[in-house]
């Protein structure tokens, strides 16, 4: 063994850092946990200082050296096992807690054994004993175990501290990192470089800082180990000592091959490689390492904080790849217990109908009758069915019958009832795990739970269809309600001309006029018929034009006096000028907003009452008020009830008239204001923007 002037220097470093280190520790913690801390300091600080000795020529510290090694790797071992024991439950596990225990005894006692049977002066001869590749391979698998701990430190220390358990990761993860290189290259290119070994201490007291930072937290209390982090840790470490031992088995035989031993060596590394990551991720290795992890390091199988914000993930995602509700309910449900795949049964009518599958590789499956045993004991019992029960005629199912594709079928396993408000709103069939497993209350009771949240899902999928249906229906409705009151005023337009008709019918004049009015009944018709169309939207386009509202108001008053003769209409003196009350907006709805209000203040006069309809300008805004003389409203009924659809005093009213006008009067960028008093009569006042140039702005009517 080569002890130089370097590796003295290096390892009084070292003794001196992890002795401050120790020191440091003890000052800040009194725990379980800091004691460990400065127990490991010290004991490294001691291994460094048998190094000193050594190298000033001490026979004793010589042939202590190795052991202190020895001592040094079990106690940083130890001292994660302590930082991760809460997490453990080593407490009240005294199996396992005995377990750890005696591995890292049986370890440290075997390399103290090899010790003595002089594995490391061979070693570091560079002769090839068994006793000296026991050794190695020994101190090999230390440092992966080390690592594999660190790497679980490193991942489990919570946000608030997890800085300064990144530093003590990182910290023993240098020394655990340095061994491994060290020993890996003395067992591949024997001997032990020199170089490396005595620069060993130096390096290590580089991780110091990292570890007294890490010491002023209090970080240890709060480390939690997950178990996705346990699964992730601890295949890490399967892969390191299957790599070991193929290791050791491919020098084996480079020993026993003679001139082919390479030759074998090399291909048998390569097969165990491509070997070991075949079933790394086999599917059945890690849904059954899972379930070791499961049955061996925790209370219970599951971790909630992981289990249900994903089933909730999933069903949340979006996206075309997403797939629909029905799928992403069966995969959030059946990777709970690791299942390749599933079908949803939905009601309908009078059976549940398999609706939606995910990887199913089952074949077909047929409906279920609503009123079968089956379908009774999930909805009345809402436990999980076990079909492997069913067929072996056991378990307590009040002689529920299989259904035929589930006799033969063993890839069926479980069924899922899908329970929403104590109704059965489906359930799921899912295929059987991937892993052998057995399953126990906490499975029962978390897949009746998702089970419940998955169904309450479909239950708002499905009502929220059924709401856009009856929201269509009642788009339809109203479209029809308002079209329904447009046609009653065409018709008593119609009638009035079809009472003329029998006194005026010789009349030139009046027959031309009568075929006028036909004609724009017919078209307005024609657009009531459009606007039931279903592609026409809640809210129709507009059309810009510009309309020359004195004309416009003659127009209407004409048509309307030949049903009440008192009509009026007064238009200012300078309504001739071009263009003094033009308004943009579309032509037929103006139109059908004075007809509404005129014929409103008609059906609230007696036969002989007036009614005046005027014009007038007021900043900006050109003005037309439709009078009346006739009943009135009370301020109550203005308020609450004349503009709400369907509400109306007169009888045989459909209340709608009111509401569209104050409608169209909105959509183009005006107003209706109302004056009445009870016995008195109402006004009406309609404001609309006079137009400012020849061509309308492009948003100067909004859609309707």
């Amino acid at each position: 063994m080569l002890l130089t002037d370097v590796g003295l220097v290096s390892h009084i470093i070292a003794a001196v850092a992890f002795t401050g280190l120790a020191g440091a520790t003890l000052w800040q913690r009194q725990n379980r946990v800091g004691l460990a801390l400065a127990v490991a300091s010290g004991v490294t600080a001691l291994w460094a200082l048998t190094f000193v000795l050594a190298a000033q020529g001490s026979a004793v510290a010589t042939a202590l050296l190795s052991p202190a090694e020895t001592l040094r790797a079990t106690v940083w071992i130890g001292f994660l096992v302590a930082v991760l024991r809460p997490s453990w439950d080593l407490d009240e596990r005294a199996r396992l807690s005995f377990t750890i225990a005696g591995s890292l005894g049986f370890v440290a006692t075997l390399q103290l054994a090899l010790d003595w049977l002089g594995a490391t002066s061979s070693l570091f001869e560079g002769v090839r004993t068994p006793a000296a590749q026991l050794f190695l391979i020994t101190r090999l698998a230390v440092a992966v175990t080390g690592l594999v701990l660190v790497h679980k430190l490193y991942r489990q220390a919570d946000a608030t501290s997890r800085s300064a358990g990144r530093m003590l990761a990182i910290g023993l993860g240098g020394l655990f990192v340095y061994d491994l290189n060290f020993y890996t290259l003395a067992f591949l290119l024997p001997p032990p470089s020199p170089d490396l070994f005595n620069i060993r201490g130096a390096v290590d007291s580089i991780t110091v800082p990292l570890m007294l930072f890490a010491a002023r937290e209090s970080w240890v209390q709060r480390v939690q180990v997950s178990r996705q982090v346990l699964f992730h840790t601890l295949s890490f470490s399967i892969i390191g000592f299957y790599l070991i031992a193929m290791a050791a088995l491919a020098y084996g035989l480079r020993l026993a091959g003679g001139n082919w031993g390479l030759l074998l060596q090399v291909t048998f590394l390569f097969a165990t490689v491509i070997l070991g990551v075949v079933v790394l991720v086999s599917p059945q290795f890690r849904a059954a390492l899972r379930v070791q992890i499961a049955k061996n390091f925790f209370t219970y199988k599951y971790d909630y904080r992981q289990e249900w914000p994903r089933f909730i993930a999933t069903l949340s995602r979006t996206g075309e790849r997403a797939g629909t509700l029905q799928e992403r309910v069966i995969q959030a449900i059946c990777a709970v217990v690791d299942s390749p795949g599933g079908v949803l049964f939905i009601p309908d009518d009078n059976a549940l109908a398999p609706v939606a599958d995910w990887h199913l590789k089952a074949a077909r499956l047929a409906p279920v009758p609503r009123d079968s045993g089956l379908a009774r004991f999930l909805e009345t019992q809402q436990r999980i069915i076990e079909f492997d029960e069913l067929r072996a005629d056991a378990g307590d199912y009040a002689g529920v019958a299989l259904p035929p594709w589930a006799i033969a079928d063993r890839r069926i396993w479980l069924g899922v009832p899908l329970i929403h408000l104590d109704t059965l709103a489906g359930f799921i069939v899912i295929e059987r795990t991937v892993a052998e497993r057995t399953l126990n209350w906490e499975d029962f009771d978390l897949l009746r739970t998702l089970g419940r949240q998955a169904a309450s899902y479909i239950a708002e999928s499905s009502t929220q269809v059924a709401l856009d249906e009856a929201a269509k229906f009642e788009e339809f409705n109203r479209r029809f309600a308002f079209i329904i009151h447009d046609v009653k005023n065409l018709v008593s337009q119609l009638s009035l001309v079809a009472r003329n008709a029998e006194r005026h019918a010789d009349n030139p004049a009046f027959r031309a006029d009568m075929v006028a009015t036909l004609q724009s009944s017919v078209g307005k018709m024609n657009d009531l018929l459009a606007r039931l169309s279903p592609r026409i939207g809640n809210r129709q386009e507009t059309v810009a034009e510009r309309i020359d509202l004195p004309e416009l108001l003659k127009q209407v008053v004409t048509v309307k006096r030949h049903a009440h003769p008192p009509l009026t209409l007064s238009l200012p003196s300078d309504e001739t000028e071009a263009g003094a009350f033009a308004v943009f907006g579309d032509s037929g709805r103006i139109e059908q907003l004075l007809l509404h209000l005129i014929q409103n203040a008609i059906d609230a006069s007696t036969a002989s009452a007036p009614i005046a309809v005027g014009l007038a300008r007021e900043n900006g805004m050109a003005v037309v008020s439709i009078a009346d003389r006739g009943s009135g409203m009370s301020a109550r009924f203005i308020r609450d009830d004349l503009f709400r659809p369907f509400h109306s005093t007169k009888p045989g009213g459909f209340g709608i008239g009111a509401h569209e006008a104050r409608e169209i009067t909105k959509a183009h960028g005006g107003r209706l204001d109302v004056e009445s008093q009870e016995g008195e009569g109402s006004t009406f006042t309609v404001y609309l923007p006079l137009a400012v140039s020849v061509s309308a702005p492009a948003n100067a009517i909004a859609a309707q």
